[in-house]
């Protein structure tokens, strides 16, 4: 609302003036207006008066107690007398937000202002304050929203411009007079004319004059003569005039005579498209080049330039020059920096055929494409040839403008390598912006250079603009540290009094850069932030300049500052300044290892002769800081509050320090305790960028940083496991498998369903791909690895869920390969560890019984998918349970004891099923078994049992079990209950199901040695089911239905019905808080046997996130336990 609108007037040698509220107020934005602006249209009166037209004014608030803040026992006293804030008005209608600071206790009810103005018209907005709200005495959590994006106006989106460069001419029409766009970038990036020529009326105009028929020349004057362009109006005739005189100029080949080629060869590339072409079929470059000539930094970088045009760059992408240039790289007398120029013009070359083939071709090299782009961006030359040619070139030009339109996704920068596919219009769609992008920056300079401020407004307003729109936020801040660039920014910044609205965007503009670590490798973007004088600055604050001044100066001091702001001990916790100062010493290292040749020699000299020695040690632990810091923000508990941002600045410091530990592991000797705390530390920074990333909703740029240190760390993690190999598997593979399942096992106040999953994860990423041709090596590495860590294996394994479980049991037979059989083994752990659970099923009562129920059914869900014939390792499975004694004993045991605990599972029936219809069950006991639980599920309706088929397999089994070894007691009792339950289902029978029970009764009464009962049958359903009988056998049957009437005796009796255990996958366990407590407490109320069945059974618990302290509980106020059991094993041993 607005609180007062005023037209003050200052007094006093101190330019004084103040606004009095008529009550306690907070203020939230100040809107200044011009002369002769009339705010209000209801009051067409009411005329501002501000003069002059800029001005600093410095604005005061009292902090004024908000009435009812008072307890009444002690008077609330304001923190501060007056709250500051500075406004740099640079005229017109400028609106300024003021933040008033947190405690809403306080308002104010006086405003001062102080400046140099004669007067100011402005309007105060906020809110009046009469009473303090009451404090809230419940909570109710909420989802923070983000607020939806606003898309980008037409003419600003350059990714679905059919003319990218349309802006970029729009805002170049502002300056009058201008010249085209292409002389611009020619002037401003290429040829960059003499100070002299600025002055010259004819100014842009002024062109080579290449007509003159009688013009002698030498090379020298040819190269001179083209310090100013061609005039775009010159006939194809003077050019080839030209070229021809050029090449009569060329004498023996010399060092001098090869420079000023590829100088002029340079100076051609960023004009007409015919000047270059007739330049280089009209010279014949082998006479020109040598490797004597060319191991000259001047002539290779110009000619690095150069091939910036792709008609240069296809000329010399021949044979005998790459060549030459392979001779200059490898030779040893080569100095390196001539060195890196003939690797960077190889590239070149090649890099010019990728990016053509990719505008045109659906299934180009995008990746490599986009690297073109950001290494051409790095030089100004190199960058305004490549403008220029874009769009001069009408094949080019078609192209880009022709191509496929994008995908619907949310455009996205390619500098960086991208975490997704790239599809065909997504990457004309970048290139698009990239020259869009380019080009208005290429006007930027145009006007910069004039000045003209009505146009450098506007195009440093877009570029503000776009830097806070991901994808163009890439391309602009990549392009805007071009030397000259950053020139420009430093000189709006660093005299800006009185404050213009350019200065003010450009102090932006740098803000939103200087998070980048890579802007201070840049020696003009160190010196910009360094030369900024205390409170000199309009936008950025004086606690922000102090903390990028100390950046720029750990970048300007090298790879020795670098270091000794990785080693400092004095430093607080970590604070955005502190991450600044390390992502900045990260980046100055990493960038002297990129020298191939002394990298490595210098970094380490340079610690040794600064007195520092073992720097990976230091890195380690910056990194499990980092780790305890991310662990902290993403623990159960309530996170204190910190800075804006300090999460993702986080995770950005550890994605670009961990390829530090890369460079400087081979360097160094470490011991397990620090590749124990580096593994941790990389599984914390893991875990809570995945657990960022599961937030609803998740900021854009989370995503990005989230996505990408996670593949950092899986690749770091694997580059350090393969460098030490299996030739030293306890320091290696063995330590680094063992730490994760240590650490997945271990709670640590964490979600621990996310992290056993993300420790998994990693993991799986460390064990070797199991394909055909490494079978050898893979064969070796299971040998060398798994006895070392079998234990911690079959302990981690058990605290997985199943669909775990199931994938990572077959990565393991499949590494495996019947080396080890270790997925076996732990098949075989699995069911003895099933089976000693189940004996405990028959004397507990809930919530154990339920929680031990699930369990069980977890593991033969495990079992039954393993089983099944569409699974890769079904035959495995199989033999492993048919053949193994210890597996079948514990199936066995497992289904005995669930019958007996009368309960029952689909799995069950599942494994039933196929161990019925296997050759390979041969064991009697365990062919007693599952027939059993085959005949029980027919008990159960809900199982959908086929009776006749189901009947037939039972009869079909047993027949194969010697008699000796039948438990005819156990076998009349379970088709006593199942008869019954038939009998009692209403349901008629199929005459064949009938046929198939007779014949299975009728085998069982030639193997009874006398008249028998049937438990849990009663008259009336043994009547019924004779009836049923009667009815439905064939004639030849008769006599085998007198024998069962005649020896079976129907027995009632008032057993428990069997239950069927629900499936975890479509029913989840649910547990009141009262019954989970009870689980949790260290021993059971039920006496000795309930303390053994927990001691059994706790190890194999985990659980979800909803078990741990600060989870959201149900109205209801029951928990819904989903995948695993329960987190019981951590919370237990907590």
């Amino acid at each position: 609302m607005l609180l007062q609108w005023c037209n003050l007037k200052p007094l006093g040698p101190s330019n004084l003036a103040a606004i009095r509220f008529s009550s306690p107020c907070r203020v939230q934005a100040v809107k200044i207006f011009p002369t002769g602006a009339k705010p209000f249209a209801n009051s067409p009166d009411v005329v501002a008066r501000t003069e002059p037209e800029s001005f600093f004014i410095d604005v005061y608030f009292n902090a004024h107690p908000v009435p009812g803040s008072q307890d009444g026992k002690q008077r609330l006293k304001a923190p501060n007398t007056l709250i500051p804030t500075v406004i740099s008005y640079s005229g017109g209608q400028t609106e300024f937000t003021v933040d008033m600071g947190a405690d809403a206790r306080f308002g104010t009810r006086l405003m001062i202002v102080r400046g140099d103005f004669e007067s100011v018209s402005m309007a105060v907005y906020g809110e009046a304050l009469m009473d303090i709200v009451e404090p809230a005495t419940s909570y109710s959590p909420g989802s923070l929203e983000l607020a939806e994006p606003v898309s980008l106006s037409p003419a600003l989106d350059l990714a679905d411009a059919s003319d990218p460069t349309c802006l970029a001419r729009q805002l170049l029409a502002l300056v009058p007079g201008a010249p085209s766009l292409n002389l611009v970038v020619c002037l401003m990036f290429c040829l960059k004319p003499p100070n002299d020529d600025w002055d010259l009326p004819e100014f842009p105009h002024l062109y080579s004059d290449l007509s003159e028929e009688e013009m002698d020349i030498d090379l020298d004057s040819a190269f001179r003569c083209l310090s100013r362009p061609v005039a775009e109006n010159g006939t194809v005739e003077s050019l080839q005039r030209f070229a021809e005189k050029v090449v009569e100029a060329i004498g023996p080949m010399d060092d001098a005579q090869a420079n000023l080629v590829a100088g002029i060869l340079c100076r051609s590339a960023s004009q007409k498209p015919h000047f270059s072409q007739t330049l280089m079929q009209s010279i014949g470059l082998e006479n020109v080049f040598d490797i004597t000539n060319l191991n000259d930094d001047d002539t290779i970088y110009t000619l690095l330039d150069a091939s910036t045009n792709p008609d240069i760059s296809e000329m010399l992408n021949v044979d005998w020059f790459k060549e030459m240039l392979q001779s200059v790289e490898s030779a040893p007398t080569t100095r390196r920096e001539v060195k890196k120029g003939a690797r960077r013009l190889q590239a070149r070359l090649r890099d010019w055929q990728v990016f053509e083939d990719a505008l045109s071709n659906p299934a180009g090299n995008f990746a490599e494409s986009c690297r073109f782009l950001k290494e051409v961006g790095t030089e100004e030359k190199s960058f305004g040839i490549w403008l220029n040619c874009m769009t001069m070139h009408g094949d080019l030009w078609a192209r880009l403008r022709e191509g496929p339109p994008r995908s619907d996704s949310p455009f996205a920068s390619l500098l960086d390598p991208p975490l997704t596919a790239i599809s065909h219009g997504d990457f004309l769609a970048f290139v698009k912006v990239y020259v869009g992008v380019a080009s208005v920056l290429a006007v930027y300079a145009w006007s910069d250079s004039l000045p003209n401020d009505h146009c450098r407004e506007r195009v440093l307003g877009a570029l503000r603009l776009w830097q806070d729109v991901p994808g163009y936020r890439e391309i602009v801040n990549h392009l805007l540290l071009l030397r000259q660039m950053t020139f420009r920014l430093e000189c709006m910044t660093t005299d800006n009094d009185p404050p213009a609205q350019s200065g003010i965007h450009a102090e932006n503009i740098i803000f939103n850069l200087v998070d980048e670590p890579q802007c201070y490798l840049r020696s003009e973007f160190v010196k910009c932030l360094r030369s900024w004088q205390p409170f000199s600055l309009t936008y950025i604050s004086e606690n922000e300049r102090i903390s990028l001044h100390r950046a720029a100066t750990i970048a300007d001091d090298g790879v020795l500052g670098a270091i000794e702001e990785l080693v400092r001990t004095d430093s607080p916790p970590f604070d955005l300044d502190r991450i600044r100062g390390l992502r900045v010493s990260v980046a100055v290292i990493l960038n002297e290892f990129e020298d191939d040749e002394a990298g490595d020699w210098n970094v380490l000299d340079t610690a040794w002769r600064g007195g520092i020695q073992g720097l990976i040690f230091h890195v380690i632990d910056i990194l499990f800081s980092v780790g305890q810091e991310l662990k902290n923000v993403c623990s159960l508990d309530m996170a204190q509050p910190r800075d804006a941002g300090i999460v993702e600045q986080l995770l950005r410091l550890s994605d670009e320090s961990l390829p530090l530990v890369i460079h400087l592991e081979p360097l160094s000797v470490t011991a397990s305790r620090s590749m124990r705390s580096l593994v941790v530390a990389i599984a914390d920074i893991f875990a809570c960028a995945g657990l960022v990333l599961l937030q609803a909703p998740v900021p854009p740029s989370f995503v990005v940083i989230g996505r990408r240190v996670r593949e950092t760390c899986v690749e770091v993690l694997r580059r350090l496991c393969e460098s030490r190999g299996v030739d030293s598997p306890k320091q290696g593979p063995a330590l680094f498998l063992r730490i994760l399942f240590e650490y997945g096992l271990r709670a640590d106040n964490a979600d621990p369903v996310h992290r056993i999953w993300q420790a998994y994860t990693l993991v799986d990423a460390l064990l070797p791909d199991a394909v055909t041709e490494a079978a050898e090596s893979n064969s070796r590495w299971v040998l060398s690895v798994v006895p070392l860590v079998l234990t911690d294996l079959g302990i981690f394994f058990r605290a997985l869920d199943v669909d775990t479980k199931f994938h990572f049991l077959d990565r393991l037979i499949s590494l495996d390969n019947g080396t080890l059989n270790v997925g076996e083994w732990l098949l075989t752990e699995e069911l003895k560890h099933t089976a000693k659970v189940a004996r405990f099923l028959g004397g507990m009562r809930d919530p154990y019984h339920t929680i031990v129920s699930y369990e069980i059914n977890l593991c033969l869900q495990l079992i039954a998918r393993f089983m099944d014939p569409a699974s890769e390792h079904s035959t495995t499975c199989m033999m492993t349970i048919c053949t193994m004694p210890e597996a079948s004993r514990a199936l066995t045991d497992t289904i005995t004891s669930m019958l007996s605990a009368r309960l029952h599972s689909t799995y069950l029936v599942q494994i039933s099923r196929i161990l019925a219809s296997s050759p390979s069950l041969a064991n009697a006991t365990f062919k007693f078994a599952v027939a059993l639980a085959l005949v029980r599920a027919m008990s159960v309706a809900e199982l959908g049992i086929v009776i006749g088929e189901t009947f037939d397999t039972i009869r079909t089994m047993l027949s194969t079990i010697n008699d000796a070894e039948l438990a005819l007691d156990r076998l009349l009792w379970e088709f006593g209950h199942c008869l019954s339950s038939l009998a009692g289902s209403g349901n008629s029978f199929d005459s064949l199901d009938v046929q198939s029970i007779v014949r299975a009764l009728h085998w069982l009464c030639d193997k009874l040695p006398g008249p028998s009962d049937l438990p849990g049958l009663s008259w009336d359903k043994w009547d019924k089911l004779c009836d049923a009988f009667q009815n439905g056998v064939l004639p030849d049957m008769y006599p085998a239905l007198k024998a069962i009437k005649g020896k079976l005796t129907p027995l009632p009796d008032a057993s428990v019905p069997t239950t069927v255990i629900p499936d975890g996958r479509t029913r989840p366990l649910s547990l009141s808080l009262q019954a989970l407590e009870e689980v949790l407490q260290p021993v059971a109320v039920g006496g000795a046997a309930y303390a053994d069945a927990q001691a059994e059974i706790a190890p194999a618990w985990t659980g979800p996130r909803c078990v741990g302290a600060g989870s959201a509980v149900p109205a209801d106020g029951v928990i819904e336990i989903t995948r695993h059991l329960g987190a019981i094993q951590d919370v237990h041993q907590e």
